[in-house]
C-alpha cells in the first residue's frame, strides 16, 4: 500500500515520482475505508499538516490527544511512565497495546531501563546494546590493559571493579592500600621492588607501632596479587600470531570463569550478558580471519595492536536480545512501527535536532544541497505523519524543555501539529497528585506527622516497615531540633548501652593516647570515634610526588641521622669555627643526597622539593638545609640539641641508647604516647626546651593552648620534663617549646617561640619556666577531660564556632557527617 495525498506536496512530493509509475503501470487508487473517526484525524492530518497556518483548531480530537511537557529528558521519560501507568490502570489496557516511539532512541535508551524498571512496568526495548557497554567485554579490555600498561594502578582498579574479573587470591583493595602507601603508580618491576624493600624496612626495624605488622601482611599479600595477576597476563607479554592470540583470549575468558558468573548472575542479566560474550567471541573470530587474509597466518603482532582492534570492534559492534512476543509495553524507533497500530501510541522527543534532525549531505555525491534538503525534511515529516497514522484510541506527544542548561527548541513538526488540533497539555504538576512507585510512597511517607503516618494502611506486598520509618524520621527530627543534645543518635552513646560495650570503651581509654588523637578529640569527637574505634580508613590514589607530610618525614629523619652522627664527632654547631662548620655541611648534604636517593621519586614536583633541599640550581647556600645550619650557628640562647625523637610509649625510640629509662608517662591514669624532634638542654640552668620541626611554619595559637586544642608541644613538654629528670637524676625544668620552621621563604624560616602570653612578658628564665609549666597544667587538666569524655562514650559532632577552618574544611569524612545539616 502507497499511502500518498497529492494536494500536500510538504509531506508526500518525494513519492510524486513512485506513484506516477504505478499509475502508469495500471495500478488504481482506493478509497480508505476504516473507522470514521480514525479516517477523518488522517485526512485532516493529510490535508492540513504543515500547509494550515491561520484558520481555527479543530477541537473534535481534543480528548484523545495530549502533549507533554518536561524538564528534561529524564524528567520526560519519567513522566511517559507515569501515564502509562494511569493508562493501565484506568483503562484497564494490556501494555502490549502501548507504543512509545523515538526518532533517536540512543539517548533515551539507558533512561528508558531506569526509569521503567523504578515504576515496575514491563517493557520490550527494542535499542541494540552496543558491545563497548558490555560488562564482560570490558572486563576482557580492561584486564588486558594491566599487561598494555605495564600494571598501571588504575587499571588494575578498573579491571578488578568488574564483577567479572574475580580471583580468590586478589584483594583490590589491599593493592589500592599498598600502592598509597608505597607511591606505586605503575611497572610491574617496581611494585615488585618497592614491595620488598618495604618489607625488609619493616622487618629489620623493631618497632610497637600498631600498624607495622599490619602494613607487612598488607605487603606480603600485595606481593602474592601481583604475582598471580603476572602469571595470568605472561601469555600476552610476547607477540603472538592472530591464531595464538584468539586461542590465548578463549582460555583467558575459562580461567576467568566468565561462563559460570553468567549463569550465577541474576536472571535479568544472564542473557544480556551471554549474547554480549557470545557476539564478542564471534566478532573477534571474523576479525581473526580478516586478519590472516590480509597479513597472513604467522605474522605476529603485539597486544597493543590486538586490545586496539578489539576497542575499534567493540565500538561499532552491537547487539541485541530476542524480543518476548506480546510482553510489556513496545518502545522501539519510528521506522518500526509502520504498518502497526496500537491502541495508545507515545511519540517522544519532539525538539529541534532530534526530530526533525539536522540535514547531513554526502561528501562525494551531495548534489543541489538545498533540494537534497529539501527533500529530506520531506521524508522526515512523512515519517512523522505515518507515526499519527499508528493510533487508535489516544495519542501522546512529548519533549523535554531542557538539556542539562541548555534551552531545547520544541519540535517544528509538534508546532504545525498543534496548529492544526487542539490537545491537552500535561506537565509535572499534573501527575503531582498521584504516587506512581515505592521510591514515590517512602518520599510522601517522609513528610507526613506522626498522626499521619499512623492513620496510612500499607499493602503487606510492598514490604515497608512502617515502624522503623517512623522511628528513623523522629530520629532525624530530633537531630535537627537538638543536633547537640545528649542521646545516642547525636554521638552520646555511654547511656543505656550493654556492658559488653562499656568494657570495650574501657579497654579504649586503657589504651595510650597520642597527641594527635587527643588534638583531634578536642576539635571534633565524632572524627575521633570514626578514626580511632571505628577505624575508618579513606583509600586515595597513589602519587609519585612527594606530599607535604612525607616531605616533612624526610627532614625529620635526615635531621635526626645528622645530629646523631654530629655528637659522635663532638661537634657542636652553636659558634662553631669554619671548619668544623665545613664538615658539618658536608655531613648533611651527603646524607640529604643518600636519602632523597633511596625515594626514587621521578616526577617534576619530587625535583622541585629536591632542589628546594639540596639548593636551588645546585647552589647550596639556597637551600632548606644550609639555611638551617646557619640558624644553629648563630644561636645565642645557651641552649645545646642533645635528644633526637626521643620516644615514649610504645613508639620506636630512637634515642633509647642516649636514655635507657623505662618510665611509663602518665596523666592521672592516662598512658601516653609520642616522639619529640629534639629537646635542648642548658646544663647551668638545668632547663630544657622542646622544639618541633615544621614544614608549614605555622605555630599554634594562644587561644588554642588555653582552650586545649593544642596539646601536642605541652605535652612533648611534660614528657621530656619526666625523662630527662629521670635520665639525669636531677629535676631539670622545662622552659619553653618552639616550633623550627623549616618553609623555604626568608621570612618564615627559623625557630619562634610558643608560648601563652604574648612577646615581652616572658623574657626572664623564671616567666619562661612559668609559662611553660602553666601549658603543662592546661594540657594535663584537658587530657583527662577528654579521655573521661572518651569513656562516657561522648563523640558528638564539633562544638566549636570556626569548626569550618578548624577541622571541617580538609576533613576525609565529610561526606558521612552531620554537621552540613547543622551550618
Amino acid at each position: 500500500v502507497l499511502d500518498y495525498y497529492r494536494y500536500n506536496p510538504l509531506i508526500f512530493s518525494h513519492l510524486d515520482a513512485c506513484h506516477d509509475r504505478f499509475i502508469g503501470k495500471g495500478f488504481k487508487e482506493i478509497t480508505d475505508l476504516s473507522t470514521p473517526t480514525k479516517s477523518k484525524f488522517i485526512n485532516s492530518v493529510r490535508e492540513n499538516f504543515s500547509l494550515k497556518t491561520t484558520e481555527k483548531q479543530d477541537n473534535n480530537f481534543k480528548d484523545q490527544l495530549n502533549v507533554i511537557s518536561a524538564g528534561s529528558r529524564e524528567k520526560e521519560i519519567e513522566l511517559v511512565a507515569k501515564q502509562i501507568k494511569l493508562l493501565l490502570q484506568n483503562k484497564n489496557t494490556e501494555p502490549n497495546k502501548i507504543c512509545v516511539v523515538f526518532n533517536l532512541i540512543e539517548k533515551y535508551s539507558p533512561i528508558i531501563r531506569d526509569r521503567f524498571s523504578l515504576f515496575g512496568i514491563p517493557f520490550n526495548l527494542t535499542d541494540r546494546f552496543s558491545l563497548s557497554t558490555s560488562e564482560p567485554v570490558k572486563g576482557i579490555i580492561h584486564f588486558l590493559e594491566v599487561a598494555e600498561d605495564d600494571f598501571y594502578y588504575k587499571n588494575i582498579l578498573r579491571a578488578f571493579s568488574n564483577y567479572f574479573i574475580q580471583i580468590a587470591e586478589v584483594d583490590l583493595s589491599n593493592l589500592l592500600k599498598v600502592s598509597v602507601e608505597l607511591k606505586i603508580v605503575s611497572g610491574y618491576a617496581n611494585w615488585i621492588s618497592r614491595i620488598t624493600d618495604k618489607i625488609n624496612e619493616l622487618s629489620s626495624n623493631y618497632d610497637e607501632n600498631e600498624r607495622r605488622e599490619e602494613l607487612i601482611k598488607n605487603c606480603r599479600q600485595a606481593e602474592k596479587e601481583i604475582q598471580k595477576i603476572k602469571s595470568m597476563l605472561v601469555p600476552f607479554e610476547k607477540k603472538l600470531t592472530p591464531e595464538q592470540f584468539l586461542n590465548e583470549i578463549l582460555s583467558l575468558i575459562f580461567e576467568l570463569n566468565f561462563p559460570a558468573t553468567i549463569l550465577n548472575a541474576k536472571n535479568d542479566v544472564v542473557e544480556k550478558d551471554l549474547k554480549a560474550l557470545n557476539t564478542f567471541i564471534n566478532s573477534l573470530r571474523e576479525f581473526i580471519e580478516i586478519l590472516k587474509l590480509e597479513s597472513g597466518k604467522e605474522i605476529k603482532y603485539e597486544l597493543r595492536f590486538y586490545l586496539n582492534q578489539i576497542r575499534t570492534l567493540t565500538a561499532f559492534s552491537r547487539y541485541n536480545i530476542a524480543e518476548k512476543s506480546g510482553y510489556g509495553v513496545q518502545i522501539t524507533t519510528l521506522n518500526e512501527i509502520r504498518g502497526l497500530n496500537f491502541d495508545y501510541l507515545f511519540i517522544c522527543g519532539l525538539n529541534d535536532g532530534d526530530f526533525p534532525t539536522r540535514f547531513s549531505p554526502e561528501i562525494f555525491f551531495s548534489g543541489s544541497f538545498a533540494k537534497e534538503e529539501v527533500r529530506y525534511q520531506i521524508e522526515q515529516r512523512y515519517l512523522f505523519y505515518q507515526a499519527l497514522c499508528s493510533w487508535r484510541k489516544e495519542l501522546f506527544l512529548t519533549y523535554p524543555l531542557f538539556e542539562e542548561k541548555k534551552e531545547l527548541v520544541q519540535s517544528s513538526f509538534l508546532q504545525d501539529f498543534l496548529k492544526i488540533f487542539s490537545t491537552q497539555s500535561k506537565n509535572e504538576q499534573s501527575f503531582s497528585s498521584t504516587i506512581f512507585s515505592k521510591r514515590e510512597l517512602l518520599e510522601h511517607i517522609g513528610f507526613l506527622q506522626y498522626e499521619e503516618r499512623k492513620s496510612i494502611n500499607i499493602s503487606e506486598e510492598l514490604n515497608i516497615n512502617l515502624q522503623k520509618i517512623n522511628h528513623s524520621i523522629e530520629i532525624d527530627k530530633k537531630r535537627k531540633e537538638d543536633p547537640f543534645g545528649n542521646f545516642g543518635y547525636s554521638g552520646f552513646i555511654g547511656e543505656n548501652i550493654p556492658n559488653i560495650l562499656k568494657d570495650q570503651l574501657n579497654e579504649i581509654t586503657d589504651r595510650e593516647f597520642s597527641a594527635t588523637q587527643l588534638e583531634t578529640y578536642a576539635k571534633c569527637p565524632y572524627k575521633f570515634f570514626l578514626e580511632n574505634i571505628l577505624r575508618i580508613q579513606t583509600v586515595e590514589e597513589p602519587l609519585e610526588e612527594l606530599e607535604a607530610f612525607e616531605f616533612g618525614s624526610l627532614l625529620h629523619s635526615i635531621l635526626f641521622i645528622f645530629y646523631s652522627s654530629l655528637k659522635r664527632t663532638g661537634i657542636v654547631l652553636k659558634n662553631c669555627s669554619e671548619n668544623d662548620f665545613k664538615m658539618a655541611e658536608k655531613l648533611l648534604f651527603d646524607l640529604a643526597h643518600k636519602k632523597f636517593d633511596d625515594l626514587n621519586l621521578t616526577s617534576e614536583s619530587a625535583f622541585f622539593e629536591r632542589e628546594k633541599l639540596l639548593g636551588i640550581n645546585d647552589k647550596k647556600k639556597n637551600s632548606i638545609l644550609y639555611k638551617f645550619l646557619l640558624e644553629e650557628r648563630n644561636r645565642d640562647d645557651g641552649y645545646i640539641p642533645s635528644f633526637f625523637e626521643l620516644g615514649f610509649g610504645k613508639v620506636k625510640n630512637e634515642s633509647a641508647k642516649r636514655i635507657p629509662v623505662k618510665k611509663e608517662i602518665k596523666i592521672s591514669d592516662v598512658k601516653l604516647r609520642g616522639k619529640i624532634d629534639r629537646v635542648d638542654v642548658n646544663d647551668s640552668d638545668k632547663t630544657l626546651k622542646v622544639v618541633d620541626y615544621k614544614l608549614s611554619g605555622t605555630k599554634p595559637t594562644i587561644e588554642d593552648l588555653k582552650t586545649g586544642l593544642s596539646l601536642q608541644l605541652p605535652l612533648y613538654l611534660y614528657a621530656s620534663k619526666e625523662l630527662i629528670s629521670a635520665y639525669f637524676k636531677d629535676d631539670y625544668k622545662p622552659a619553653g617549646a618552639q616550633i623550627f620552621s623549616l618553609k623555604y621563604s626568608e621570612k618564615d624560616f627559623g625557630i619562634r617561640l610558643v608560648n601563652l602570653y604574648k612577646k615581652g612578658k616572658n623574657d626572664s628564665l623564671e616567666n619562661k619556666i612559668e609559662n611553660a609549666e602553666e601549658m603543662i597544667k592546661i594540657c594535663k587538666s584537658m587530657v583527662s577531660t577528654y579521655v573521661k569524655a572518651i569513656s562516657e562514650g561522648k563523640f558528638n559532632l564539633s562544638l566549636l564556632d570556626n569548626r569550618e577552618s578548624k577541622i571541617c574544611r580538609y576533613c576525609d569524612f565529610k561526606k558521612i557527617c552531620r554537621i552540613q545539616e547543622i551550618n
